[in-house]
């Protein structure tokens, strides 16, 4: 008959098990060595010991092959050159996109300004007066005589010419920021893939292709009220509005 000495045994010796249980898995996810087999993880498991060390082999072999790649002085050039102009021109980006982004809110400030500041029609949305007198919605679309000329005016409404101005900035800006922000991702992304990809070294002709890219993907930058540097070329056309003429 087991008595309780035994018991409190077994709970021990099941307790040191469950600790070398965590142990050892810990050390296998590790990576390191027990003296005992692998138990957790399969061979094929990149966690496993084995896992790290096909990894470790397959990234010094991925090294010895740009080292060699690099004996070639035109190629070394290429790739330093392609690395510093990528480098600079993602800095570029980031900045130039997040100059873009804080014009774009200010213009949606403007806009919930005017917005704000506007007449009111009889259902509360705001209405705007052209300089030749036309009363019209925020959609452009004309209001009857007899409900214009019950709209009370206050002293610093704003005009249709304003308001209309100030959202085709905001189209015109919406435009210029996802043409940067492809070129962010898309254009300056790809690139950065194939230059880290160590397993498929990129050719002198990819170098050569990429740091071509670099320049003639690139947006010209925009005028934002900001120091960025003058446009140069027209960009994408806002959305059309109604002709107040």
């Amino acid at each position: 008959m087991r008595d309780f000495a035994d018991e409190d045994l077994d709970a021990e010796r099941a307790a040191d098990k469950r600790q070398r249980d965590v142990d050892d898995l810990q050390n296998e996810v590790a990576g390191n060595e027990t003296g005992r087999i692998s138990r957790f993880l399969s061979a094929e498991d990149d966690r496993s010991v084995e896992g790290k060390r096909r990894k470790r082999e397959k990234q010094e072999a991925a090294d010895r092959r740009l080292m060699d790649l690099m004996k070639d002085p035109e190629y070394a050039a290429l790739h330093h050159d392609l690395g510093d102009k990528l480098r600079d021109a993602e800095t570029g980006a980031d900045e130039t996109i997040a100059a873009m982004q804080a014009h774009l809110r200010a213009i949606e400030a403007e806009i919930a300004d005017i917005e704000a500041r506007a007449a009111k029609g009889p259902d509360g949305a705001p209405v705007f007066r052209t300089a030749h007198g036309r009363v019209v919605h925020a959609d452009g679309e004309e209001l009857p005589p007899e409900i214009a000329a019950g709209i009370i005016w206050p002293d610093n409404a704003p005009s249709a010419e304003d308001y209309f101005a100030a959202r085709a900035e905001r189209d015109s800006a919406v435009a210029k920021l996802n043409e940067w922000q492809s070129y962010r991702n898309d254009v300056l992304g790809g690139i950065r893939h194939r230059y880290d990809d160590k397993e498929n070294p990129m050719t002198k002709d990819d170098l050569k292709d990429a740091l071509d890219q670099i320049e003639t993907a690139r947006p010209l930058e925009a005028t934002l009220n900001t120091d960025m540097a003058q446009e140069t070329k027209p960009l994408a056309a806002p959305q059309a509005f109604p002709s107040f003429s």
